[in-house]
């Protein structure tokens, strides 16, 4: 059992979400909403660099979000076969951290018009080529090996808010990008993360509220 602390919102805890659930590692949630919550994490040593998400999990308090999604990986085997293809998944894998920094921001520092047309130039441009020609010539519906991996789930993070934010459509010109998203999002344990109570509703007024209160920001 593992326990997540964060925002109740998506942010950079959703990713943590979706990989846990990848995993099937079962956790829970406790979620800030009041400055006074953070500064105590802070005094009890909690947060050494003073930022959430924090995953108490194996009698460990681990914070920074990609030391957290590799520990879930390499724990759920979703980490490659041998050395090369972990290489493989973690350069796919930071690839697709580039591409949410499109929608991370969204209601903070841009509009989800803003967001869309930025995730529409940046997938034109560089990502959708990409994942099309690293699926077929990969030829397993994954992006490497024969299995899902951390880098998929990376990409799917940022494929489920292109189709949110952008609509069905959105993947329509790139065959392979739609059946490779809609081969993930009917993983079992994917499907029923996405359908269920632990994933967040996208960024609202509320969340954004939440956060700059918390962290002390206008």
């Amino acid at each position: 059992m593992a326990h997540l602390v964060y925002f109740n919102g998506r942010g950079r805890g959703e990713l943590i979400r979706l990989m846990l659930a990848a995993a099937e590692i079962t956790f829970t949630e406790s979620f800030l909403t009041q400055r006074e919550e953070f500064t105590k994490l802070i005094q009890d040593g909690s947060l050494p660099f003073k930022q959430v998400p924090l995953l108490k999990i194996d009698d460990m308090e681990l914070v920074q979000t990609n030391a957290i999604v590799h520990y879930v990986a390499r724990k759920g085997h979703l980490y490659g076969a041998d050395d090369k293809e972990a290489a493989i998944i973690d350069m796919y894998y930071e690839a697709s951290r580039d591409f949410f920094m499109v929608f991370l921001p969204v209601n903070f520092l841009k509009t989800e018009e803003q967001a869309i047309t930025d995730a529409k130039n940046a997938g034109d441009d560089k990502y959708f080529p990409a994942l099309e020609k690293r699926l077929t010539e990969n030829g397993t519906g994954f992006l490497v090996g024969k299995s899902l991996t951390m880098a998929d789930v990376g990409f799917l993070e940022v494929l489920l808010l292109c189709v949110e934010y952008g609509g069905v459509n959105f993947l329509d010109n790139y065959s392979e990008v739609k059946k490779y998203y809609n081969r993930l999002i009917s993983i079992p344990a994917i499907a029923n993360f996405l359908n269920g109570p632990l994933r967040k509703r996208k960024n609202d007024e509320q969340y954004v509220t939440e956060v700059k209160r918390v962290l002390n920001r206008k």
